[in-house]
């Protein structure tokens, strides 16, 4: 590239036309391949000014045009807008090794050959993609609530049957000392049935506690197994509506992105607006200077509401804190009996409701921290960065849910259209580096899909 541009520019050194041979395309060629990546096209362009989106591309590039008979990839879906993941999932199918991907992303997960799911009862194997996974899924939960009501139904059965079985003793037991005060038999040979019996009863009673046992461990089994399984809760606060004009962006344009025009738009009351736009367009930073974190370099930003901004670090939360007191911080107009009913629907029960904030999971952190930011009282606008990014799908559905269900404001940024569209959006932010225009969203969601972990 060096000697062509000096070649270019007039140069005659026999050596640069040595190492151009026939490449006289090679310039046209690599822009060509740059835009395919949507990258930009300035070859000589240093990496550390690229966004997180491109890098993951440019990482993923090397990857699949290398020699390499198997890949890893580790939630590489989470950088890549959906030009970008629309992309990866045709270097998934054109590549000739084989691929190991976690991910939680329906569009990937609907392009694999089989689905391993991991939990804490091992590992599992579903032959298919997406939607043979699904449907098994569905399948076994079918089956477990079956189970489970056989098993719990064993129990009681059993139970009762002991509980006859010591009534029955009890009887025996009465009727042979009524035998032994009439003086009807003799009391060696009396004693000697009172010791028969009481044998008997015993090893019955024994074998039937162990056969209960060996059941109620079943039945334990069972119910662990469910609650992977069942659809968990987060239950987000109800708000008052207090103004319903509660953000005006007008002409706005942000430091560190190149606009060709300002980006002017509203947002009223109840709204649920998706944030759109490809990598390194300025969409995170746009809701930092809603949120106050930083200045607009023109135009205004009017916000009429009470807000809360979430990141994609989840930064609001304290770490040295554990997570009931995250939560009591954020909502002390809630007792700690509400605090932890809140965290119960979304898996922390008991004792992990004490842990340090620091040993939780990114997709726990996430549904604390949106336990948090919905149950403030004043706030009715959710600003929301990537927020299903280290959720398992599960995990996102229950979000989408949430957010549905939530009668508040939220403008969101996410590359998940599938999660996009169960939260029930009304309409949709563009920013391409351009206006932000708005339009209305005419596909309904679908929120009765199942969801997994690859």
């Amino acid at each position: 590239m060096e000697a062509l541009t000096r070649i270019t520019a007039g140069g005659c050194d026999p050596h640069d036309f040595e190492l151009i041979d026939d490449n006289w395309q090679l310039q046209a060629n690599l822009e060509q391949q740059l835009q395919t990546l949507g990258l930009p096209l300035d070859p000589f362009l240093r990496c550390d000014v690229l966004s997180g989106g491109q890098l993951t591309r440019l990482a993923l590039h090397q990857l699949f045009q290398s020699n390499y008979d198997y890949l890893i990839l580790d939630e590489q879906g989470n950088h890549l807008d959906e030009q970008g993941k629309n992309w990866l999932i045709e270097q998934m199918m054109h590549f000739n090794g084989g691929i190991l991907i976690i991910s939680h992303d329906r569009d990937i997960l609907g392009n694999v050959d089989d689905i391993l799911e991991l939990n804490t009862l091992g590992l599992h194997h579903y032959g298919g993609a997406y939607e043979v996974y699904a449907k098994q899924r569905a399948s076994e939960l079918n089956s477990l609530d079956r189970h489970i009501e056989h098993a719990n139904s064993e129990i009681k059965l059993m139970r009762q049957t002991m509980q006859n079985n010591r009534e029955k003793a009890q009887q025996r037991a009465s009727q042979g000392k009524q035998i032994a005060r009439s003086g009807s038999h003799a009391k060696v040979i009396l004693n000697t049935l009172k010791h028969s019996a009481e044998r008997s009863s015993g090893s019955r009673e024994s074998n039937q506690n162990r056969k209960l046992l060996q059941m109620q461990d079943q039945f334990s089994t069972l119910n662990r197994k469910h609650e992977l399984f069942k659809q968990q809760s987060l239950s987000l606060g109800k708000v008052e509506i207090r103004a319903l004009r509660i953000l005006d962006i007008t002409e706005v344009r942000l430091p560190y992105i190149q606009h060709e025009n300002e980006i002017t738009f509203f947002v009223d009351f109840g709204e649920k607006i998706h944030l759109s736009g490809p990598n390194g367009r300025g969409k995170s930073t746009l809701l930092k200077a809603i949120a106050g974190r930083l200045s607009p370099v023109h135009g205004n930003i009017n916000v009429r509401a009470g807000l809360c901004y979430l990141d994609q670090h989840f930064s609001l939360l304290d770490n040295t804190k554990s997570v009931l007191e995250n939560l009591a911080f954020f909502c002390p107009h809630l007792t700690e009996t509400n605090q932890r009913t809140l965290l119960a629907g979304i898996g922390l029960k008991r004792e992990k409701a004490t842990q340090a904030m620091v040993n939780l999971s990114g997709g726990e952190r996430m549904k604390v921290s949106m336990l948090a930011i919905s149950h403030q009282s004043d706030n009715t606008l959710l600003l929301l960065d990537e927020p299903n990014n280290h959720l398992d799908l599960d995990s996102r559905l229950m979000l989408a849910q949430a957010l549905r269900d939530f009668n508040g404001s939220v403008l969101v940024v996410s590359h998940d259209k599938d999660f996009i569209g169960d939260i029930g959006i009304s309409r949709v932010i563009n920013i391409e580096g351009s206006d932000a225009i708005g339009h209305a969203v005419t596909t309904p969601p679908d929120p009765s899909e199942n969801a997994a972990l690859l």
